[in-house]
């Protein structure tokens, strides 16, 4: 006979208790918890900002107000912006739209210089809109920042200066140089009789039309150029480049880290023409004219 050995009953081995979590992991969670919440938070504003603005209770307020003019005016605005040539003084329109807000306008005034400012007092996007429409005379040099909003320039005889964090740009027929500076816009740029220098951190570019240098910087997003009868520098970390050529053979430098490149435009190493495309993560074309 044989015998047979049983092991003694006993609990069963304990699971191993779980490690301790340090000072970085907690720390994560809590940002993490943060971060949720902030982006809760921010839909459920925005939602009601939106019902808000399209309620009754809404308060809209028109005015207008004329200035001497200033070899510069400056202009800014929570809220859309448009600007144009005519006349011999400053005329300003200005519209604010406000929920449980308020919007100050404020005028500064020296001999070489007029400031127009429409701002929000508690600003959200939604809540408050403070918008200016005004009418330079010829050969004023404008300056326009824009916090949240569509800027509207077009047949100025001077130079132009546009800052605008969130919204678009439409810069037509300038006859003098156009500086854009964008976080997060469209922009657009055409008939421009000087240089155009562009720079966004995300968004679109497109400029046409150009008798000057252009220069084109963009972060993320695609950039487009066509007639432009000058030198041409673009530079994209990520995002697509097309420039179209007129016709003339440039001196053409291409460099990109990743992405196709396309010649098709008229290409001369000795021309007094130069246009530089460099790209990081997007592909790059130079074309011929645009039809």
């Amino acid at each position: 006979m044989t015998d047979t050995l049983e092991r003694p009953v006993g609990p069963p081995n304990p699971a191993p208790s779980p490690t301790p979590r340090g000072p970085g992991a907690r720390a994560l969670t809590w940002v993490g918890g943060i971060v949720g919440g902030v982006l809760l938070l921010s839909g459920a504003y925005s939602a009601v900002d939106l019902l808000a603005m399209g309620s009754e209770g809404a308060t809209t307020v028109a005015e207008s107000a004329t200035y001497d003019g200033a070899p510069v005016v400056e202009l800014v605005a929570d809220g859309h912006v448009t600007v144009t040539t005519g006349g011999d003084r400053v005329e300003v329109d200005r519209t604010s739209r406000t929920v449980l807000s308020t919007a100050t306008y404020r005028v500064d005034e020296s001999s070489d210089r007029l400031r127009v400012s429409y701002r929000c007092e508690w600003w959200r996007p939604g809540f408050c809109s403070a918008s200016l429409d005004v009418t330079v005379p010829d050969g004023t040099s404008v300056i326009v920042r824009a916090l949240d909003g569509t800027v509207t320039a077009t047949s100025l005889r001077g130079p132009l200066d546009v800052h605008v964090s969130d919204g678009s740009v439409d810069v037509s027929e300038i006859d003098g140089d156009v500086t854009v500076r964008s976080a997060d816009a469209r922009t657009s740029v055409r008939d421009v009789r000087g240089t155009v220098d562009v720079s966004s951190a995300d968004g679109p570019i497109e400029i046409s039309d150009v008798s000057g240098d252009v220069t084109a910087q963009s972060s993320d997003g695609r950039t487009e150029i066509w007639d432009a009868r000058a030198n041409i520098d673009v530079r994209s970390s990520d995002g697509g480049v097309t420039v179209h050529g007129t016709g003339r053979p440039v001196a053409l430098d291409i460099t990109t880290a990743d992405g196709r490149q396309t010649v098709e435009g008229a290409v001369d190493p000795t021309s007094p023409i130069h246009v530089r495309i460099d790209t990081v993560d997007g592909y790059v074309e130079y074309l011929g004219p645009r039809g």
